[in-house]
């Protein structure tokens, strides 16, 4: 499944989307600026990893 708001940036790094993140809101809530974040949008940043089943394109 595609994933809604992680996305490559120009130089072709992943910026993962809290809410898209194995340590964000809907993963295993082990990150400390990303753990209430379960919601698109509202943060991420470019060394996280996205959940299982997701990809961009």
């Amino acid at each position: 499944m595609k994933a809604k708001y992680s996305e490559k940036d120009t130089r072709g790094f992943l910026f993962v989307d809290c809410s898209e993140c194995t340590k964000g809101g809907n993963g295993n809530k082990s990150c400390s600026s990303g753990w209430l974040k379960e919601k698109g949008n509202q943060g991420g940043c470019f060394c996280g990893a996205l959940l299982d089943g997701l990809e961009v394109k």
